[in-house]
């Protein structure tokens, strides 16, 4: 490990141990191992501000112009929006930025990137909550947005399908699943 690659390990330590007591408790470590899912401020100021570091940021002034942001961060927060909102009214680029810019300096700091943290850098709960939509999505039959056992059992493939892949050398026998 290099002297670069274990400070930035210390400081990501530092910030996680929200009470400086030098010890990390259960939240602070899942802050320290899962940073995205983190509701620490500190936290999740510091990734955004590592991302922009690790990002092709052309002035490496920390901060995105609207070129950077359009490039860089859009299209993924583009990407997540259009799915939670299926396909519904997304705004564009421009009209996003300005919205984050919020001391119209032309520049997105960090602390202006936090409010579509969860569309740039989704978590684990993101991604159940994804999924879970997805499911929802393709088994809700009579669109009421709750599921009955029927509704799950007309659909059994699409969630059989969220625990088993079928891949190269993968043979179903029906035989070694009777508790389906």
């Amino acid at each position: 490990m290099t002297q670069g690659e274990a400070e930035w390990w210390m400081e990501r330590f530092n910030i996680a141990d929200y009470d400086h007591d030098g010890i990390l408790n259960f939240t602070e470590l899942r802050d320290f191992l899962h940073p995205e899912d983190s509701q620490n401020h500190e936290m999740l100021t510091w990734m955004v501000r590592d991302k922009l570091k690790r990002m092709d940021d052309l002035e490496i002034d920390g901060k995105l112009n609207f070129n950077e942001f359009e490039e860089h961060v859009y299209s993924t927060y583009e990407s997540y929006m259009d799915f939670e909102t299926n396909g519904g009214d997304v705004p564009i680029a421009k009209d996003k930025f300005a919205e984050l810019d919020v001391n119209n300096d032309q520049f997105l700091s960090p602390e202006e990137l936090l409010p579509i943290v969860p569309y740039l850098y989704p978590g684990e709960i993101a991604y159940a909550k994804y999924y879970t939509s997805y499911l929802m999505n393709e088994a809700d039959d009579d669109e009421d947005e709750r599921l009955t056992l029927q509704e799950m059992l007309n659909h059994e493939s699409v969630f059989y399908n969220t625990v088993h892949e079928d891949g190269d050398g993968y043979e179903e026998n029906d035989d070694e699943h009777d508790e389906l």
